[in-house]
């Protein structure tokens, strides 16, 4: 459960590709001078992107790097540690996307079945809910609440403002 939670605040707060996500190490993390958290990612089409660690990923990736017995201060991490590791005892390795994909398809199918008949189209939403939906959440969400296109685009790493523009809403358009 503490891992899965990790997960959705992480994934929801970055807006990171599965691949990515799953691929990522300590070493890919930066502080810069202004104290703001960055992680560097490799991601479609081998492009390099920078993408904000926000309260919500940094603080999530704290309590995660605690549970797993492993220091939260960023001289004292392994760089080659993942940053969501594998359940098995030990290990220093981390999971594939596919793992992710069957972790985060089963909370949301759960989820799913909890709601039940009462919500229909909730219940729809969740069953088809993945980790790309957590990108796409995280970018509707932060564009709703007054980020700019641009911003927005630059973290997720889209070439074209066009791509990005799909998640404006109604009278955000």
């Amino acid at each position: 459960a503490q891992r899965l939670r990790f997960v959705l605040d992480f994934a929801y707060g970055t807006g990171l590709r599965a691949s990515e996500f799953v691929s990522a190490t300590l070493r890919q993390i930066e502080t810069d001078e202004h104290g703001d958290h960055w992680l560097h990612v490799i991601g479609k089409g081998s492009k390099a992107g920078k993408v904000a660690l926000p309260p919500l990923a940094w603080g999530a990736l704290n309590r995660h790097l605690a549970q797993r017995g492993l220091p939260t201060t960023p001289s004292l991490w392994s760089p080659d540690t993942p940053l969501l590791g594998s359940l098995e005892q030990d290990s220093g390795a981390g999971i594939t996307s596919a793992r992710l994909w069957n972790v985060v398809r089963r909370f949301f199918g759960t989820a799913a079945d909890v709601i039940g008949e009462s919500s229909p189209a909730v219940v729809d939403k969740l069953r088809r809910a993945s980790p790309h939906w957590m990108r796409h959440t995280h970018a509707s969400h932060s564009l709703a609440r007054g980020a700019e296109l641009t911003s927005v685009r630059d973290n997720l790493r889209h070439a074209s403002l066009s791509t990005t523009s799909i998640y404006l809403h109604g009278d955000e358009v």
